[in-house]
């Protein structure tokens, strides 16, 4: 399995932590959680909702000119397993090209071992975000 080097290094530091600091790592991520930029907080329409998860979660996705893309979530501050999960995706994928994010496979995850730290619901929710950014970098590849 190949993944981008950003996102390949979380998973290979999560790897090798024991449960409770995956959990405290996933705090850190979720503390580290970037706020959804002033020019989007108008446009939470145009935001896509993300189903599969049970607490709210919004995705707005940007294009850089070079091609590579950009993820921007809107997650309430109650919920900081959902925003450290958020996070990891976005600073493992925040500049990829469309190709890069559409190879991962929907399991790259697995050798996180997350299953110790958090529960099978919040899994899901993390495979269905990820589903939803990996169907925007096709989108942004046809159009």
């Amino acid at each position: 399995m190949t993944l981008p080097a950003k996102l390949q290094e979380i998973v290979d530091d999560f790897a090798n932590m024991p449960r409770e600091e995956k959990i405290e790592t996933l705090i850190g991520y979720a503390e580290s959680f970037p706020e959804l930029p002033e020019r989007f907080k108008d446009e939470r329409s145009k935001m896509e909702p993300i189903p599969e998860c049970m607490t709210p979660v919004y995705l707005f996705v940007e294009k850089q000119d070079d091609g590579s893309m950009l993820f921007h979530f809107d997650i309430p501050p109650q919920s900081p397993t959902v925003r450290g999960l958020a996070a990891i995706l976005a600073a493992g994928l925040n500049g990829c090209k469309p190709e890069e994010i559409i190879a991962i496979p929907a399991d790259f995850y697995a050798p996180m071992n997350l299953e110790e730290a958090i529960s099978g619901q919040r899994l899901n929710g993390f495979r269905g975000v990820l589903a939803h950014m990996k169907q925007s970098a096709v989108n942004a590849m046809s159009g």
